[in-house]
């Protein structure tokens, strides 16, 4: 993974982006059975979090829930590019990652990984790659001039690992990181996102982007996926304000976006189609207590097969 050539990187990077949209969107259904023993804490504290966005993943709860298989698919299985990089690393997330940990800070992105790595392997591998390995420190040229890739053993089941323009960005990957402004959610994954993130997610679907202004002036936004008391999936997001008006403001906003999606479907004749993002916002509620405000959307198994297919 870290030391694949540009066709293996997209490909494993598709993959992993795939696995976590899925862990968004219905990963959980079966997480109250398939909960990892390991804190998200141990892996979160070995990042620099500071002013950063935050995301955890529990990639040991999507395998044994058979998520992460339906969504690693043939294509990955059957590319002879990603064949040679399984077989000559001994590295194959699908079976030996367990837990992943990133932060989203500069341009820059920083892992904790936790799962089995063969080590001479990847160093091997790095070589061969074109890259260079100082004692068990490595560094990978990325898919553009200015992306490195450098990685090294944290600790024996712990690989940090940073992709940015600095060769020693790894490096901040370490005990002494700055720690996370709250204890991490008990969830098995959850974002941690500073508001001013948001102005650059030009990339949200429509009906997703009709709740950002009312975040705009939010301090602290988590967003978290797990199961409800009925184990019904559920996406949560609890947004800090900074005072109750605000925070009653910031309510009232929210109920006003999901009525007027809800009169949306009204007018046009429709019903909310539980496979569509749309449908699963008109479903939200919304309560407030001193300054934080917390949403809940129920996650349908008709949304997360669309997922897991390919519609988003």
């Amino acid at each position: 993974m870290p030391v694949d050539g540009p066709r293996i990187q997209r490909r494993q990077i598709i993959a992993l982006l795939a696995a976590v949209c899925a862990l968004a969107a219905g990963g959980v259904f079966w997480f109250h059975r398939t909960h990892s023993v390991a804190r998200p804490s141990d892996l979160v504290v070995l990042l620099p979090t500071s002013n950063a966005s935050v995301v955890y993943i529990d990639v040991n709860a999507l395998r044994r829930s058979g998520i992460l298989d339906l969504l690693a698919g043939s294509k990955a299985v059957e590319d002879a590019d990603y064949q040679q990089f399984v077989n000559e690393t001994k590295f194959d997330y699908r079976q030996d990652l367990d837990a992943i940990a990133a932060a989203f800070k500069d341009g820059k992105v920083y892992f904790a990984l936790r799962g089995r790595f063969h080590w001479k392997n990847l160093k091997d591998y790095a070589a061969r790659q074109g890259g260079s390995c100082h004692s068990d420190f490595c560094v990978v040229a990325g898919s553009q001039p200015n992306r490195r890739i450098s990685f090294y053993p944290v600790k024996h089941d712990v690989l940090g690992m940073a992709i940015g323009p600095d060769d020693f960005a790894a490096y901040q990957v370490t005990s002494q990181s700055a720690k996370l402004a709250l204890a991490p959610p008990a969830q098995p994954m959850w974002a941690l996102i500073p508001a001013a993130a948001l102005q650059t997610m030009d990339s949200l679907p429509a009906a997703a982007k009709a709740y950002v202004p009312a975040l705009q002036g939010a301090e602290q936004i988590l967003l978290s996926v797990g199961a409800d008391p009925t184990n019904q999936l559920q996406f949560g997001v609890q947004v800090t304000c900074k005072d109750a008006t605000a925070a009653s403001a910031l309510l009232t906003q929210f109920e006003g976006t999901t009525s007027a999606l809800n009169r949306a479907f009204s007018k046009a004749n429709r019903k909310p189609d539980p496979a569509d993002l749309s449908g699963v916002l008109v479903a939200g509620t919304f309560h407030r207590s001193e300054r934080q405000v917390y949403g809940a959307w129920p996650i349908p198994r008709a949304f997360v097969d669309a997922i897991a297919g390919g519609a988003y």
